[in-house]
């Protein structure tokens, strides 16, 4: 480890589970404890203690950097160590189009200002989430959530990052400028499999270009999924998955 320091066995972890479900501990599995004793130079285990959730915590808090300690946004909803979700209030903000495929439509669309509802995102490590929202003030546990009106979103909520950079930053505030940027910063390219991202009648892309020049997002043409915003902040779905919604 290039140390000088010398390191002794202190304690062991075993887990346990069903042997009739390929020798691998993932039904109904516990784990145990052990103090290793060093006796005449050969090591071996005391008896075991019986891994509770608490005792895990424990463990864990032993072995990792105490977590930093920052002031959050007021736009955070919610904050765990590897997850943080937040809304943004409904704002004007420049979009882009792919133009592969040489799209009329997706030409026209490119590059230019759109006003925006208000909208709920959720991000880990590596994945992004956004559902959109019709009132325009922070959700509550039970508000609830609607389709995010934009490609590249499948309708569990998870988004397609395709080439979006994903961010490197540590702290709440700098994750949620950086999935921000990434998100509005990059092409959207492709339907995602939903045939329908919004009520208005002539789809997803004609409801953009009638808000071209507009100062408002009309709520009406959001549709809504059976999630309240409670809902989204616990679900951990990464799958590119869709419903089939008609």
């Amino acid at each position: 480890m290039g140390w000088s320091q010398e390191f002794q066995l202190r304690k062991a972890l075993l887990l346990y589970g069903e042997t009739s479900h390929n020798f691998y501990p993932s039904r109904r599995p516990f784990a145990t404890l052990h103090d290793v004793v060093h006796e005449d130079g050969e090591a071996r285990l005391s008896a075991a203690q019986l891994l509770t959730r608490e005792g895990l915590f424990e463990l864990l808090s032993a072995i990792t950097p105490p977590a930093t300690i920052e002031v959050l946004p007021e736009y955070v909803i919610a904050r765990a160590r590897d997850m943080v979700v937040w809304w943004t209030p409904a704002q004007t903000r420049r979009m882009f189009y792919s133009e592969r495929g040489q799209d009329r439509m997706m030409r026209q669309l490119n590059g230019k200002e759109y006003p925006q509802p208000p909208l709920l995102f959720k991000a880990d490590e590596n994945h992004l989430w956004i559902r959109a929202l019709t009132v325009n003030r922070r959700p509550t546990s039970d508000s609830k959530t609607y389709m995010a009106p934009y490609w590249n979103c499948y309708d569990n909520g998870s988004v397609c990052t395709g080439t979006m950079k994903i961010p490197t930053a540590k702290n709440a505030a700098g994750i949620i400028r950086q999935w921000e940027d990434s998100f509005f910063n990059s092409a959207f390219s492709h339907a995602a499999g939903i045939t329908k991202h919004t009520s208005h009648p002539g789809g997803v892309l004609a409801l953009w270009k009638s808000l071209h020049g507009k100062r408002r997002f009309p709520a009406r043409y959001l549709l809504p999924v059976d999630e309240t915003v409670g809902q989204f902040v616990s679900t951990h779905d990464t799958t590119y998955r869709n419903q089939h919604r008609a």
